[in-house]
């Protein structure tokens, strides 16, 4: 017994919460960015079927002027049910080639098709029974409707209520019994129950979509970035590096390679938990020159960090080294008796071409580094030779 009840509640849950919508709810609450590009997929689904409907209409609307030995009334129902579809249908044609929506046109025109679709299949259905017919093509769009649900539940809602207006007002003009009024509610909230079984559907794809999507992004961001500062690292660098080179763009780019003076010795005299601390800040400081120039800044390795500046030659390169070297000393973290510094190596200009290009970049920045250190560090390695403060070299100059 326990079994069968847990089963039937499982169940009427599930229901419950495709009819209540919990799924867009829960987006709503937890992703708003999410939740609004949800309801404009649904809108686009919701547009797409309501085309396809208004394109049986038009069909079924022409069948019955054609073929239908109706009234007048019953013709002129058909006559506005086929201009209305026909309208709605051009409206989209239009916007799809224009590749331009007017929303609240769209809107306004959908709502005045539902009520002018209301309108024109009671008053084609009237005629038949004025006729003594069997209403055979309110049967007939009823059938197209269910095989064609909207996504909106309000429109859902509205032609299901229409549908048991008409229904239950026809079973009392013909004396019908008990059964035929059960059938008739079951009818109406059976279709509401699918519309929003179908929209629950669109919506658990796209969000169940988005997610794999989010996730799938965050992996690739997190595989690309340095947990530390929240630069690029080496991969990520590469990679963007990657794409820049296959853009076909002939640009000229600089590498700047900037390293921590005697950093080991700071890990060994501070602990890990300090040398974190101030690469964070070291990275700061290169940040706050950098960004201005450039989107492409990594930390290379453990105290190293790599500049990548586009579109710039190399004394103007050199000029930015300078100012980071200069934010770094001017920033005084303490370092036994002195304060930490860096030394930079920076590479001559070249044109873009392949990631060969960044290689060969990064390898000539590595040896105008080398020249910096062994010149006494705290200065900048470009030409094959050192620029240093004291005045023995100026960037201007170079």
């Amino acid at each position: 017994m326990n079994k069968f009840s847990s089963f039937f509640s499982e169940k009427f849950d599930n229901l419950k919460s495709v009819i209540t919508a919990r799924q867009e709810h829960d987006a709503e609450n937890s992703d708003r960015h999410g939740y609004r590009l949800l309801i404009e997929h649904l809108e686009l689904k919701n547009g797409g079927r309501i085309v396809i409907f208004s394109v049986v209409t038009f069909i079924l609307g022409l069948l019955e002027i054609l073929l239908g030995d109706h009234q007048v009334i019953g013709v002129t129902g058909a006559v506005i049910l086929v201009i209305g579809s026909a309208i709605l249908c051009w409206l989209c044609a239009k916007t799809i080639l224009d590749n331009t929506t007017d929303t609240r046109l769209m809107k306004l025109f959908i709502n005045v098709y539902w009520i002018m679709f209301a309108i024109c299949e009671i008053i084609i259905s009237v005629s038949e029974q004025l006729e003594g017919k069997i209403p055979y093509s309110f049967l007939i769009f009823i059938a197209a409707f269910i095989s064609v649900p909207v996504v909106k539940l309000y429109e859902s809602a509205f032609f299901a209520a229409v549908t048991l207006i008409y229904l239950v007002s026809y079973g009392i003009g013909n004396g019908m019994g008990v059964m035929y009024y059960i059938g008739a509610v079951a009818l109406a909230v059976a279709y509401v129950w699918i519309a929003a079984a179908v929209r629950a559907y669109y919506s658990s794809i796209w969000l169940t979509e988005r997610q794999l999507d989010l996730t799938e992004e965050r992996c690739t961001q997190i595989s690309c970035q340095d947990t530390l500062t929240g630069l690029l690292n080496k991969a990520g660098l590469s990679a963007k590096f990657t794409e820049l080179s296959s853009s076909g763009q002939k640009e000229k780019i600089c590498v700047v390679l900037i390293d921590i003076d005697n950093f080991r010795a700071y890990n060994h005299l501070y602990g890990y938990d300090k040398s974190d601390e101030c690469l964070y800040k070291l990275c700061n400081c290169i940040k706050i020159v950098a960004k201005p120039y450039t989107e492409l800044i990594s930390r290379f390795g453990g105290d190293k960090f790599v500049l990548v500046l586009e579109n710039m030659n190399a004394v103007e390169a050199v000029k930015i080294a300078e100012q980071v070297r200069q934010s770094i000393e001017t920033m005084a973290q303490p370092f036994g008796k002195g304060i930490v510094t860096v030394s930079i190596g920076v590479s001559g200009d070249a044109e873009l071409k392949s990631k060969n290009t960044y290689s060969d970049l990064l390898n000539e920045a590595d040896n105008q580094l080398i020249i910096a250190k062994k010149s006494g560090r705290n200065c900048i390695g470009f030409g094959g030779r050192p620029f240093i403060r004291d005045g023995r070299a100026d960037p201007s100059a170079i």
